[in-house]
């Protein structure tokens, strides 16, 4: 039985007796920077570009686990931008035009905007293994080859998948899509409404979809320092051998370093709007500051579209086996 709370599009959110921090104009200018106009440019870029490393690590081999848990981790990113590519083409005026049948931001936010939540939450927990992997490498560095092996990296990156997506399941129990009257569109459309066990189910909901972002960012941040900790701890040790493994093995511990990095300053909008919602009931999706929650997801979408889509930067430019292949599947002359 679905109650009379409803969700409503962006282009027709204003709450009679409510005042909202952000208007439907301001509102709007996010919503073309974030999901129109730079946001969608920045996720062909992405798209194309997971496309192009997941073709590089598939030929570089798995007898590496590193390139295992970041093959694993560039399907994530793939995947999510994928859903956020359709869900942004959902949201071009272009697309409100046609006059569907529906209210496209209600439906794409319901099914391809909490898929690519689902995807972005795989990205938390694979960001967290690759960087907790790189922290025993180099606090462990004589025992981390028994504990960690191609097999066990490639069962763990599996796993990983459908369990973190599993976080999104809960807000299914409490929305779904109904047929209702538009006054705005004078027609009846396709529109989100909770049902009755939204009160019920939104407490717990909160915290099983968002404990895996939140423990994945802690655990990313302590890891990141620890391993920067040991890598200077150990940089004067190490300018002293000319190893070349050791070097090998440097690069690739600054290169998982740097991609917890802009991890941390991607995602950091992501633990910001959490704990804000947790603070403020009326930030929701149709509560009294519905277009400042609208207006704070595109900010987040945006982040997340940056972080799937910034790795190939960190591949090529600190590794030279990434750096050969792209070489050689593009025909280009490769330059030391």
């Amino acid at each position: 039985m679905t109650s009379l709370s409803n969700a409503s599009s962006l282009l027709e959110t204003s709450l009679v007796g409510s005042k909202q921090l952000i208007d439907d104009q301001l509102a709007q200018v996010f919503f073309f920077i974030n999901y129109v106009s730079l946001g969608q440019a920045i996720n062909v870029f992405g798209i194309l570009s997971n496309l192009l490393s997941i073709l590089v690590f598939v030929k570089l081999g798995f007898k590496e686990t590193s390139n295992i848990s970041l093959l694993g981790l560039t399907i994530s990113d793939l995947c999510s931008l994928v859903t956020l590519f359709l869900f942004n083409l959902c949201q071009t005026p272009e697309f409100y035009n046609l006059e569907l049948p529906f209210e496209p931001y209600d439906v794409a936010f319901l099914t391809v905007g909490w898929a690519h939540v689902g995807f972005a939450r795989v990205t938390c927990c694979l960001t967290a293994f690759i960087i907790l992997e790189r922290c025993l490498c180099v606090v462990l560095p004589l025992k981390v080859k028994t504990i960690l092996q191609p097999r066990r990296t490639a069962l763990t990156v599996i796993v990983i998948f459908p369990i973190s997506y599993a976080s999104i399941f809960p807000i299914y129990c409490t929305a779904s899509l109904v047929y209702r009257f538009s006054q705005f569109r004078n027609k009846t459309l396709l529109v989100m409404a909770y049902n009755d066990l939204r009160l019920e189910m939104e407490s717990v909901s909160s915290v099983v979809n968002n404990i895996i972002p939140v423990s994945s960012f802690i655990l990313i941040v302590v890891c990141t320092a620890i391993t920067v900790y040991q890598l200077n701890k150990k940089s004067k040790w190490r300018a002293l051998t000319s190893n070349i493994s050791e070097s090998r093995d440097r690069k690739l511990e600054k290169m998982v370093v740097l991609i917890s990095a802009i991890f941390i300053v991607c995602y950091l909008p992501c633990e910001i709007l959490f704990v804000w919602m947790l603070i403020d009931p009326e930030l929701r999706f149709d509560g009294q500051q519905s277009n400042l929650f609208k207006v704070c997801v595109s900010i987040l979408y945006f982040a997340e579209t940056l972080n799937a889509s910034t790795n190939i930067f960190v591949y090529y430019s600190l590794s030279s086996k990434y750096q050969k292949t792209v070489s050689a599947l593009l025909g280009f002359r490769y330059l030391k």
